[in-house]
């Protein structure tokens, strides 16, 4: 969640569509990284309806450590790899993100 917020600041609707995530599910979430100081929730003042969610320091400080640790197991992962193996390994998987229809609702059928 809070890589998604990274870019920039989402309606929590969009947000909780992005993560393929029940909004129930996603309060509860939110609530928890907002007791932490991580994400920051206001009404958006053009529609007082929609909640704007959005990082605070402290959670890219977070995305910060988050993203030189997953360098670090990526690291050790792909040892065996050497750099245009990653670099291969690393295209097929975003075209495979790309080309996913992105709906959360798909449940692959029995035996598929």
């Amino acid at each position: 969640m809070l890589m998604h917020l990274d870019g920039g600041a989402l309606g929590q609707r969009d947000l909780g569509a992005r993560l393929c995530v029940d909004p129930s599910v996603l309060v509860t979430l939110l609530n928890a990284l907002e007791g932490r100081d991580l994400v920051r929730r206001h009404r958006d003042p053009a529609d007082r309806r929609r909640h704007i969610v959005e990082i605070t320091e402290a959670g890219t400080a977070a995305v910060t450590r988050l993203d030189a640790a997953i360098g670090r197991v990526e690291d050790e992962l792909f040892a065996d790899l050497a750099l245009h193996e990653r670099d291969t390994l690393r295209s097929l998987l975003a075209r495979v993100r790309t080309t996913h229809t992105g709906d959360c609702d798909d449940t692959p059928a029995m035996g598929s």
